[in-house]
């Protein structure tokens, strides 16, 4: 494809050329993007096959795991084929003027930059589906045990990561299009995000699942690779420091990386280590309760029920409680609602007028 755009003469910005703009991609660069797209484009194919290959003969988990790498290729060679056709953009005033021009088009002092929105676009698309795929990858490949895998921890740790990617996409969007210092402000934002993300994917990975070995090493490669997504941001549509073409060639890397090379990894190791995971409905706060009400002890363990005053019993039968308490009351005609073992109040209180006086003992003399 790049040979055939290179005998044809890449006429992408002739076609498409940009308009009121100092700094914009030029012939190199789309060139650059057009063999992005390339790649992307080749992976889309063999993705496809594999695919529709898996949906009529595999049942394994490969199946499943490869809707994922497609989508996040087809996705990504949508962009950079808009990208490379020099589409997909608008202008921004830069808020410093670093890069200079030989021939400034607007008379602008910064003058104005070429801002792909486009590519905030495909990674809103491509993020979850890369946050699916590590899941998979870590759940199927991590030594159980025994044990079963939450299906709502994995839910509640996939929710804050999706949405903690959406948030700091939006906020560099929101950022590249503000001409005033105040895109710093959404830069801060999207790096606090970014940070969220990072720790639920740290806890989720390396402290629930316990990726080991080289997973973990891809992992934590592909961690800091997306802090120069940030430093690529700050010197192209935050600081006007690089041209255009620099900021293609950029994130073009970046992108390679962790949305051709990453899934491609994470595919062969579901496909050569990957297992079926075993599920549970419970999370772990779940299992905490039902470990701690196996551990306690049945039966009554009170003397009163909820709500009820705690009434010491006491039993007649004990020599001591009698003595205490004197004979039991018979029902009399001032009292016929007194019978034995169930007194009133007022007689439940045994007075001391109540208890005979004590016989005197005479002691004889010689």
């Amino acid at each position: 494809m790049v040979e055939f755009l290179l005998k044809g003469g890449n006429q992408a910005v002739s076609v498409n050329p940009p308009h009121d703009l100092d700094f914009h991609i030029t012939k190199q660069g789309s060139s650059w993007l057009w063999a992005v797209t390339s790649v992307f484009g080749l992976l889309v194919v063999v993705y496809a096959i594999l695919f529709f290959i898996a949906e009529m003969r595999s049942t394994s988990l490969v199946r499943y795991s490869l809707a994922a790498p497609l989508l996040v290729s087809l996705f990504m060679c949508f962009f950079y084929f808009t990208y490379a056709s020099n589409l997909g953009w608008t202008g921004i005033q830069a808020e410093f003027g670093h890069v200079k021009v030989n021939t400034p088009v607007t008379g602008l002092n910064p003058g104005v930059r070429q801002i792909f929105y486009s590519r905030f676009v495909a990674w809103f698309l491509s993020w979850p589906l890369l946050l699916f795929l590590i899941e998979l990858s870590s759940v199927s490949t991590a030594e159980q045990h025994g044990e079963t895998f939450s299906v709502f921890d994995m839910i509640h740790s996939l929710l804050v990561q999706i949405f903690s990617a959406y948030f700091w996409i939006v906020a560099l969007l929101v950022g590249a299009l503000i001409r005033s210092t105040y895109k710093w402000g959404y830069f801060t934002f999207a790096a606090v995000s970014m940070l969220i993300m990072e720790a639920m994917l740290i806890r989720r990975q390396f402290v629930t699942l316990k990726t080991r070995a080289f997973n973990a090493a891809m992992l934590g490669f592909i961690l800091v690779v997306v802090w120069l997504y940030f430093i690529c941001w700050g010197l192209s549509e935050g600081g006007n420091r690089i041209q255009p073409d620099s900021e293609a060639v950029f994130y073009g890397i970046l992108d390679l990386i962790v949305f051709a090379v990453y899934p491609a990894y994470l595919l062969f190791i579901i496909k050569a280590f990957g297992d079926w995971p075993a599920f549970s409905w419970k999370g772990g706060f779940a299992r905490r309760v039902d470990e701690e009400h196996a551990e306690k002890p049945s039966g009554q363990t009170s003397v009163r029920q909820s709500g009820e005053t705690a009434v010491p019993q006491t039993h007649v039968n004990h020599p001591a409680a009698a003595a205490a308490t004197g004979p039991a009351l018979a029902p009399t005609a001032e009292h016929p609602n007194v019978a034995a073992g169930h007194a009133t109040t007022a007689h439940q209180t045994t007075t001391t007028a109540e208890i005979p006086a004590a016989i005197p003992v005479t002691r004889e003399t010689a």
